[in-house]
């Protein structure tokens, strides 16, 4: 053989055993942090064995002989699928993220540490009841388990970050389900913009577009400061808003569905539950599904991860689900200090107390710490030193939470899922304080309730959601709603119970909220329940994939009522009218006029707002989407209000001037973005959903974790929601974070699904196996009986004692 072919022969050989090498290797890198899912393992720390069978979407149901081995088993499962999203979300919570992030989580570290959710977790960890205490120890053992039983094969994040998770503590549970509370808590957003916005309009005129609740719209239980201090807060709004983008969470928006039927109105003749709570859409899932039994206990539903007890499903006598309660459960404090620059005391009533201060640092990966001091008054935190140094000179305001009072929903969950009946479901929700929630109800002896959980504020000053003046205890909260006097349903004659974030009851003894969610999506689920006299799970189906948009239904009059007033000379803007008065007002994917009245709908809110708002001001408000949004289709309703003029202009414009300019302005927008003829102007190619990671930033990183983009139907006001942020047009971040239907005469029959999928680990079958499925409005069942449990099993795992 020649040496030429030798060498050229060589070569090729080489570069084949680098090339299977490099193949190898990045298959065992891929890999080696997927989980032992069948077979059986030993770990230090069970007692008796425990089986742990998962279906093909990997959802796992445990079997164990007590209960404590059962959540520590949960601790173990959870963490072989989400130890990275368990990890990122307690160093969060802890005001850690800098250490492995960076100098972007500075801001977002600062806002927690102030806050103290590490020292409301601990506080609470003390208190804890014994029974629970137990269980959320086991639960840690599991998690520990399994950060041992896993060294050096921990999830891809862990590698490229360079870290490996720390010993799970019971404390670090706790801190996870505060995190959440403080994810879901919003009138934190509502009572700074509407403080700034009295300061610079007054209370009357700032009303008008603050939205208030129609007295024809339903509700769930039927009818029987300053400026310049505002402007101070804008650092800790920033913070949070950089502790959303941080994590992929990206918007405010939050909203959720559950509506039940009783017995009377259900094919079945047991109640139908239906719950589908509206998150930001991240990976890996908010969600954790699972099913688990042990003597005492058999519960179905999802979970967070990171803890232990199920938060939306059933048990074998009740089930139940969850809505963002709208309260108004935090107020903020404009004190009165003997120092601005290095406060020590500051004014109540006339005499002077201590202000608590304690320094802080936090390690940040490539930088140096940084060192700050931590303000608090009886109140809580002081919130606006954050990091403007102009922010020193100013007035400190502390921020009093629900959530920063002790509380234990930890045992709310632990009573809930091994509940009986109604009383017993009752009696648990007295342990839940935050964020407060609209619990739905049903049983299988066929009783269906509402229950509003939670602590809210008792106030003596009024309910107007702007900065208190400190100077006063008048001002301070007088403790809280008895849990026997909050609202509540049971067995209603109408059949049926619905909650969609609307305002829960009429004005009544107590303060509840002015932040309930525009009533659309109440409206629309009321309307097709009083639709026909019995459903089934086929129909409760057909309603969480319903987007029929009452909103559009209201406005697109005005809009044809416009121009008809006032024809336009534009062949364009006249070809677009005739599809909106065809219109069935259904946001599908590939509807045309939904892109048109979206586009719309968000130029009239800058055309009607920009030129007294500004810039700045306007951005902060479109934070709230479905403020806006409602505030601006009552000013249409109210006709010519002094909104619509444009100041800058020397001509007085009318509410239809407006219209007009804005339906012309929405489909120039549209020309430019989509090019091309104005049928293919499908909404879907404008509305589209990506399930964001917390490497999103890197686009290459993005591409690998992230989930989509696919394009999805619905909006901001249909049962199928579709939030896009305002200032960012029309992606969709907030969504069904699961969806499930519950059949209460067939504990094999529960439909869900949790997008994007179980897994955590990317490029792990069942990372995004559950995606097509949300899409295409589909489910998979989730049965609790353990022959059927087996007959579907894909994989068989037994855990057992190390010795």
């Amino acid at each position: 053989m020649r040496t030429r072919t030798k060498v050229f022969l060589g070569l090729g050989i080489t570069l084949v055993v680098v090339l299977i090498a490099s193949v190898v290797l990045a298959y065992y890198l891929i890999t080696k942090s997927f989980s032992t899912t069948s077979g059986s393992l030993r770990l230090a720390g069970l007692r008796d064995g425990v089986e742990v069978l998962r279906d093909e979407f990997g959802v796992p149901s445990l079997f164990a002989e007590n209960e404590r081995d059962l959540y520590f088993a949960v601790g173990f499962t959870q963490a072989q699928d989400r130890m990275w999203q368990m990890e990122i979300s307690r160093r969060a919570g802890m005001g850690r993220l800098a250490e492995i992030l960076g100098d972007r989580a500075v801001k977002t570290d600062r806002m927690f540490r102030t806050i103290g959710i590490r020292r409301i977790a601990a506080e609470m960890a003390e208190a804890l009841h014994d029974s629970v205490r137990v269980l959320l120890q086991a639960y840690a053992d599991g998690v520990n388990a399994y950060i041992e039983h896993h060294r050096g094969k921990y999830p891809l994040e862990f590698d490229l970050l360079g870290i490996e998770p720390e010993p799970w503590t019971i404390e670090h549970s706790l801190l996870i389900s505060r995190l959440m509370a403080w994810e879901l808590n919003y009138a934190r957003w509502v009572d700074l913009i509407f403080g700034l916005l009295v300061e610079r309009f007054g209370e009357a005129r700032a009303s008008e577009i603050f939205p208030h609740w129609h007295h024809e719209a339903p509700t769930i239980v039927p009818d029987p400061a300053r400026r310049r201090v505002a402007a101070s807060l804008r650092d800790f709004v920033q913070a949070d808003v950089a502790y959303r983008e941080l994590v992929g969470l990206r918007s405010l928006h939050a909203g959720s569905n559950s509506w039940v039927v009783s017995g009377t109105k259900s094919a079945t003749g047991k109640p139908l539950l239906s719950n589908d709570p509206h998150l930001s859409l991240t990976t890996p899932a908010r969600w954790y599904d699972m099913t688990l039994a042990a003597p005492g206990i058999e519960v179905s539903g999802v979970a967070i991860a990171g803890g232990p007890f199920i938060i939306i499903g059933r048990n074998r006598f009740i089930a139940w689900g969850l809505t963002n309660g709208m309260v108004d459960d935090q107020d903020f404090y404009v004190e009165e200090v003997d120092s601005l620059l290095h406060p020590t005391r500051y004014r109540v009533d006339n005499s002077w107390r201590p202000i608590v201060s304690q320094e802080d640092t936090i390690l940040v990966k490539d930088g140096k710490p940084v060192i700050f001091t931590i303000y608090r008054t009886h109140r809580g935190p002081v919130v606006n030193r954050f990091e403007a140094a102009a922010t020193l000179y100013e007035q400190p305001v502390s921020m009093r939470w629900v959530g920063s009072e002790q509380s234990n929903e930890a045992l709310a969950f632990y009573l809930i899922n091994r509940a009986g009946n109604w009383r017993e479901f009752t009696e648990a929700l007295r342990h839940f304080a935050v964020p407060a929630q609209n619990f739905v109800y049903a049983d299988t002896a066929g009783n269906i309730g509402y229950r509003l959980g939670g602590k809210v504020p008792l106030r003596r000053s009024g309910a107007l959601p702007i900065p208190h003046a400190g100077l006063t205890s008048q001002n301070d909260w007088r403790g809280f709603v008895p849990h026997e006097e909050l609202p509540q349903l049971y067995n209603p004659p109408e059949g049926f119970i619905a909650t969609a974030n609307n305002k829960i009851t009429v004005d009544g003894r107590y303060y509840l909220s002015q932040h309930w969610e525009p009533s659309w999506r109440a409206m629309r689920i009321t309307e097709l329940l009083q639709s026909a006299p019995r459903f089934t799970l086929e129909d409760f189906q057909r309603i969480q994939a319903d987007v029929s948009s009452p909103h559009a239904r209201e406005v697109v009059p005005m809009i044809l009522a416009a121009f008809e007033e006032k024809p336009t000379d534009d062949a364009v803007v006249r070809e677009a009218l005739v599809y909106m008065r065809n219109w069935d007002f259904e946001m599908k994917q590939d509807d045309v006029a939904t892109s048109f009245f979206q586009a719309f709908f968000v130029r009239l809110i800058h055309n009607t707002l920009y030129d007294e708002l500004g810039s700045s001001m306007l951005g902060m408000y479109e934070t709230l989407a479905a403020v806006p949004m409602v505030a601006i289709t009552n000013l249409l309703y109210q006709g010519n209000s002094a909104w619509f003029d444009n100041i800058d202009t020397p001509e007085v414009e009318t509410r239809n001037d407006i219209i007009r300019m804005s339906f012309a302005g929405g489909i120039e927008q549209l020309r430019g973005m989509l090019g091309g003829e104005l049928k293919e102007w499908r909404w879907g190619r404008l509305h589209k959903v990506e399930f964001q990671h917390v490497f999103s930033p890197n686009a290459l990183l993005r591409r690998i974790f992230n989930v989509g983009p696919h394009e999805v139907p619905g909006s901001h006001s249909t049962v199928w929601k579709g939030d896009y942020r305002l200032a960012d047009p029309f992606a969709n971040h907030v969504g069904p974070s699961t969806r499930r239907i519950i059949d209460l005469a067939d504990a094999n029959n529960t439909r869900a699904v949790t997008p994007p999928g179980q897994s955590g680990h990317v490029f792990h079958r069942n990372y995004k196996d559950q995606t097509s499925l949300w899409l295409q409005g589909g489910y998979r069942t989730m049965p609790m009986d353990r022959y059927v449990i087996e007959r579907r099993a894909w994989h068989y795992l037994t855990l057992l004692p190390s010795q």
